[in-house]
């Protein structure tokens, strides 16, 4: 399972090391439980519990870490830079890197703090659950999302539709159909994605006569503060086209 290439990832960022006390023979991480030689706190204790379930070709697994210290403020800072580092959602897919696994999505579901009874030691349990696929069983679909963008009535030469569109969630653009009710005729239609503002020259096309095509864009990526709209480079000079669907295929 991914719990290698978690733990790997945690114990690469400095500042964790810093809390921790880690040393390049000790990281300060024990998997079940504590060894038997004697270890000084601060220290991590780890846990993998497979859930079983799939999501399409996705596995899915819980890591519960307990962060330990006898002083209350150094075991929280010690949960909170857990909790900065992997409750990420999708965007983990850019941190956390693996020869087997693709880990795609992780949050923070859960924890408690409790202190242990006859050793004076605070115990903050963070709980995250994890998605992730073998890489071995090759491409993984699953990760593609679209958003469908409604068209209503004729193509216009220029026009910007989707105004002000900010999404929910780091995005990567891959892809983007236009389906059309009546196809342009005489020329293609086109259109392109603005980025704040800017055209950024990934065109769509929808050939003359044609009322469906999807086009492979060069990857786009937007941020959460990113403006994201759409605009026509060109309709049809016979027909512009009109009415249908847009689909922006993203990760």
């Amino acid at each position: 399972m991914i719990e290698k290439d978690v733990v790997d990832y945690l114990t690469n960022d400095t500042t964790l090391d810093t809390l921790l006390g880690a040393s390049g023979s000790d990281s300060k991480f024990y998997p079940v439980q504590l060894p038997l030689k004697k270890v000084s706190e601060p220290y991590i204790i780890f846990t993998t519990n497979a859930m079983g379930g799939l999501l399409e070709n996705f596995l899915e697994v819980s890591m519960s870490f307990n962060c330990m210290d006898t002083n209350y403020l150094t075991a929280k800072a010690i949960r909170d830079r857990l909790l900065f580092l992997l409750d990420r959602q999708d965007t983990i897919q850019s941190l956390i890197t693996s020869t087997k696994y693709y880990i795609y999505w992780c949050k923070h579901v859960g924890g408690s703090l409790f202190k242990e009874t006859g050793l004076d030691f605070y115990n903050f349990a963070s709980i995250f659950d994890f998605k992730y696929a073998v890489l071995a069983r090759g491409a993984i679909s699953v990760i593609n999302k679209t958003l469908s963008i409604p068209v209503f009535g004729n193509f216009v030469d220029g026009f910007i539709f989707l105004k002000d569109f900010y999404w929910d969630s780091a995005v990567t653009i891959k892809k983007i159909g236009i389906h059309s009710d009546n196809a342009p005729t005489g020329t293609s239609a086109t259109l392109d994605i603005l980025k704040n503002d800017v055209e950024q020259t990934r065109i769509a096309t929808l050939a003359a006569g044609a009322r469906g095509q999807t086009t492979d864009i060069t990857d786009i990526s937007f941020g959460t503060s990113d403006k994201f709209e759409l605009k026509w480079k060109s309709v049809g000079s016979a027909n512009p086209g009109e009415g249908g669907i847009i689909m922006i295929h993203y990760q």
